[in-house]
Parts: structure tokens; C-alpha cells; sequence
């Protein structure tokens, strides 16, 4: 990375290690036992293979979606640049009794040789990636011939998603707005996405077949990620041969 692209990542890292410690929380991820989590558990389900599968969880957090699909059955690895998240993914998991990887590293390049996993999964987590088609292009080398990737992400905007011209000389910066500059938000292609044309086209020119995206009725409307409140999933596949 450049040096510019060092620190636009640094910022985002910063952001999510000082939130880390309160993420979970049931504005940002679903109790375990709940109605709410019992949604996303199915449609985690519905995204992943039938049969236990190796399961990358890029951008893992707090571990919300390696966790169900721990539970689902699946052999999983999370992670992450934010440390401090997986300190709290850690706890997570170690709470449910379940056996998850964990390990720092980054979305965009996960640290792992090629054709390691049948799926890559991520949630909320394209819209604050730097290099969007770079990301595709490491996900589709890490699967297995036919494996999958899967990009949970949303439309619209969300309450954090807030434009320079919102923000005000006179009025304090906040914690999104200190480390999201903007700087940070032009580099990030996915933050306000209209349509599914760039992510699909990304996914595509990474070399991904038979991209589709569906809309995800079960979670609609939940969390605060900019626009979650409409999420779909993307699936694309790596060829069998």
C-alpha cells in the first residue's frame, strides 16, 4: 500500500479497536437465544454449503457471523485488523463452547495460500474496504474450485454515513467523523451504495461466475452499518475447472 492508503487504513483500524469493547450490544449485533438471531442463523444457513465446509469469516468483528456458522457445523477461521475486536470475538466464542480461528489480518488480503476454503463469507463489512476489487480478486484465490464467496452488505445510507458537507467547523467532530475523514470516505467505494452494479461488476472482473444477489427479508431493517436497513447477499463462484 501507498503511504496515503496506509493511513486511510490505519484510521479505520483505530475506529473499530475503540468500539470494540461495546459492540456487543443488541443495536449492533443479535443476543444469541433471540428471535433476531434466530433469523440471521437461517440466513447464514441459507448462504452456506448443506455440508460442513472451511469457512473464512473476512472482517469478523465481534465474531457474529463465525459463530453461526461454527454452530451450523462448519469448520471456521475470522479476521481481522482490529485487535481489539478480536478480543471480544474471542470471548464470544469462547462463551458459546465453540472452536473458531481466529487471527489478525486483513479483508482485502487475507493471510492464507491459495484454494485454502470452500467459502468466504462477510457481513457489513464492503462498505468500509479500501480496494473493493482487490478484495474479490484475494477471496476468489482462496477458495477451492467451486467454492463461493458470499458478501453480505446493504443499500441507501445509514445513520453513520454522513457527508463533509454535514459536517460543521463549528460542531465537534465525532468519533465516525474523526477516523471516516474524508479522505477516508472517497477511498471507500462501497459506503454509499445505490445499486448492486459495483459490487457485482467487481466480483465479476475478479473472476467470480455466476454472481447473484438476493435480498435478505429475514434481517431487514437491523443494525446501524450504512444501509443495513436493506441487506442482500452477493454469491459468486470460482470455477470447477
Amino acid at each position: 500500500m501507498s503511504d496515503d492508503a496506509d493511513a486511510v487504513q490505519a484510521r479505520i483500524t483505530a475506529f473499530w479497536n475503540v468500539l470494540a469493547s461495546g459492540y456487543n450490544t443488541a443495536d449492533n449485533v443479535a443476543a444469541p437465544g433471540s428471535s433476531e438471531y434466530t433469523a440471521w442463523l437461517e440466513t447464514v444457513r441459507s448462504l452456506l454449503p448443506e455440508t460442513p465446509s472451511d469457512v473464512l469469516d473476512v472482517g469478523t468483528g465481534t465474531g457474529f457471523v463465525a459463530q453461526m456458522a461454527a454452530e451450523l457445523g462448519h469448520r471456521v477461521t475470522g479476521v481481522d485488523l482490529a485487535e481489539g475486536m478480536l478480543e471480544s470475538a474471542q470471548d464470544r466464542i469462547e462463551r458459546a463452547g465453540l472452536d473458531v480461528s481466529l487471527l489478525v489480518g486483513d479483508a482485502v488480503r487475507p493471510p492464507f495460500p491459495p484454494a485454502s476454503f470452500d467459502v468466504v463469507i462477510s457481513r457489513s463489512v464492503i462498505w468500509t474496504l479500501r480496494e473493493l476489487e482487490t478484495a474479490f480478486r484475494s477471496w476468489q484465490t482462496l477458495l477451492r474450485p467451486g467454492g463461493r464467496v458470499v458478501a453480505i452488505y446493504g443499500l441507501g445510507t445509514g445513520p453513520m454515513d454522513e457527508s463533509p458537507a454535514q459536517e460543521s467547523a463549528e460542531k465537534p467532530m465525532g468519533l465516525f467523523q474523526r477516523h471516516y475523514t474524508a479522505e477516508t470516505r472517497n477511498a471507500l467505494s462501497a459506503m454509499r451504495l445505490q445499486d448492486h452494479s459495483l459490487p457485482i461488476r467487481m466480483a465479476q472482473r475478479a473472476g467470480l461466475v455466476d454472481v447473484t444477489v438476493s435480498s435478505l427479508e429475514l434481517v431487514r431493517g437491523w443494525e446501524t452499518s450504512p444501509g443495513s436497513d436493506l441487506p442482500h447477499a452477493l454469491v459468486g463462484h470460482r470455477l470447477i475447472s
